[in-house]
């Protein structure tokens, strides 16, 4: 299952193999300096932008990879069911990555470490 952690002073999301193949990608670093918000999401499906570009997904089952959008990409790893990370990029390729975790309290211990990692307060839920 993808994780979002910190190494370092950079936010890395973690992907299993089986992720990385049916995301069409590898892992992902991004500097902490780039992250502008962060904040868990209940209903990931309510919150996605765009359609599927690469990668692998069933409508409310899972989408993994890269979606595009009219203002760029965001990369999810979004299962049904979960609530997700939801983390806002302020340069780079993706400019949010969407990350499902096991329950709400996994997803809110990640979301605070990397708030806190990247010095900024955990959003609200939108």
């Amino acid at each position: 299952m993808a994780t979002l952690r910190v190494d370092g002073d950079e936010l890395v999301l973690d992907l299993s193999w089986r992720e990385k193949v049916a995301g069409f990608h590898g892992s992902l670093r991004s500097p902490l300096s780039w992250v502008r918000s962060v904040r868990v999401v209940s209903d990931p499906w309510l919150e996605m932008r765009g359609w599927r570009m690469a990668g692998f997904a069933i409508p409310r089952a899972f989408a993994f990879g890269t979606r595009r959008h009219g203002d760029g990409y965001d990369f999810t790893v979004v299962r049904s069911g979960r609530p997700a990370v939801n983390v806002e990029l302020s340069e780079g390729r993706f400019q949010w990555l969407m990350v499902s975790a096991g329950d709400s309290e996994e997803a809110a211990a990640q979301a605070a470490e990397v708030a806190a990692a990247a010095g900024i307060r955990v959003s609200e839920s939108g």
